[in-house]
């Protein structure tokens, strides 16, 4: 891929999540078969005081970070792997993204928004969203999370438009909120590839994507603000794929050249 050029992928799970196949040991003999340079795990992330459902048991945190350490040293002359986790952003759970990253010897904490808490204390997963309104309010939330310091990244951050909404002036206001959070806590936004393994469905107004949406990455590209791709895959065949392939391609289309470096910065 040149000398500059990192072939890297920060979104991944394993079987620990309850709806992913492969152990870490799969996805990192996967990534080495597809060339990769870097491959960070991020699991979705269990919260000590509640179980969320469709993500790791608590008490299989400890394990994931001691296997990854195996890993990083049975493989460290084959490539480099980062410990991470996919988390929501809740603002009673402060003093836990902390212990993470200064006590469970976490490299990076991807924000992955699937639910998140109104100010009148209900939570709310953005799948079940009655209107746009919904969407201000979870992009208000990102803001809020961006701001503590604590995540390297906000993976699809355009995944409210799962729901069967057609875009109107709440997206914008939305994506304009969480474009500005991002760049003004210079926090990276993802380029999900795994939307594209979801397929074409039909909305309001028109077949698509769920995401990502060609509205939120035309108006990032205007932005400027740093994006990376994740494969965001569940299974080591998905680890490096087409749907990674077209990522790459449909970026470059909007102008826009990723980093490959999450820890590091480094542009491809």
């Amino acid at each position: 891929m040149g000398a500059t050029k990192l072939k890297t992928n920060f979104h991944t799970h394993c079987k620990r999540c309850l709806h992913a196949q492969g152990t870490e040991e799969d996805y990192v003999q996967a990534a080495i078969a597809a060339g990769l340079d870097q491959l960070g795990f991020s699991d979705h992330a269990p919260f000590p005081d509640a179980d969320y459902g469709l993500r790791m048991p608590y008490t299989e945190l400890t394990e994931y970070l001691h296997e990854i350490t195996h890993m990083q040293e049975k493989y460290r002359s084959e490539i480099v792997l980062w410990k991470g986790l996919e988390i929501e952003y809740l603002p009673e759970a402060y003093s836990y993204y902390e212990d993470l990253l200064t006590n469970r010897g976490m490299d990076y904490l991807l924000m992955g928004e699937h639910f998140y808490r109104h100010d009148n204390g209900r939570m709310q997963n953005i799948t079940q969203a009655e209107n746009t309104d919904e969407y201000v309010i979870y992009a208000h939330n990102i803001a809020k999370g961006l701001k503590t310091g604590f995540f390297n990244a906000v993976v699809h951050p355009d995944i409210f438009m799962i729901t069967q909404h057609a875009w109107d002036i709440n997206c914008d206001r939305a994506t304009d909120i969480i474009l500005n959070a991002a760049i003004m806590h210079d926090t990276v936004l993802e380029y999900n590839a795994n939307g594209y393994r979801r397929g074409i469905t039909d909305y309001p107004d028109g077949s698509r994507y769920q995401y990502p949406h060609h509205k939120f990455w035309e108006q990032a590209a205007k932005a400027k603000v740093r994006v990376m791709v994740g494969s965001d895959c569940h299974n080591p065949s998905q680890v490096w794929d087409s749907a990674m392939d077209q990522a790459y391609q449909d970026l470059s289309g909007y102008g826009i050249t990723p980093i490959t470096d999450l820890l590091n910065q480094t542009a491809s």
